[in-house]
């Protein structure tokens, strides 16, 4: 298993390149558990406000499918769940 250190700066070098900078705000990760019982990532990709409204379904999906394929050929071989948010949606929803 990778670090936190390690997972965030894949899944931050990913979205980045995917996204855009200018869309994202932070990229965290912490551990979580899937549908079915086993451990997986939670990443939670954090998008300035109005970001939702550029980011496309193809942009999206290719993040997604490149932070599970760069966490792989690291060794990881946890699911990530892949989530956006702004941060007003988070101090909202009261999630880290």
């Amino acid at each position: 298993m990778l670090d936190e250190k390690k997972i965030q700066q894949i899944a931050q070098e990913v979205a980045t390149a995917n996204l855009a900078s200018v869309n994202i705000t932070s990229v965290s990760s912490s551990a979580a558990i899937d549908s079915e019982g086993h451990d997986a990532l939670r990443i939670m990709i954090v998008i300035k406000p109005g970001a939702e409204t550029k980011i496309k379904g193809d942009a999206a999906l290719d993040t997604l499918v490149g932070i599970k394929e760069r966490l792989r050929l690291e060794g990881e071989d946890r699911l990530p769940i892949v989530e956006y948010a702004t941060k007003e949606e988070l101090d909202a929803g009261g999630d880290p």
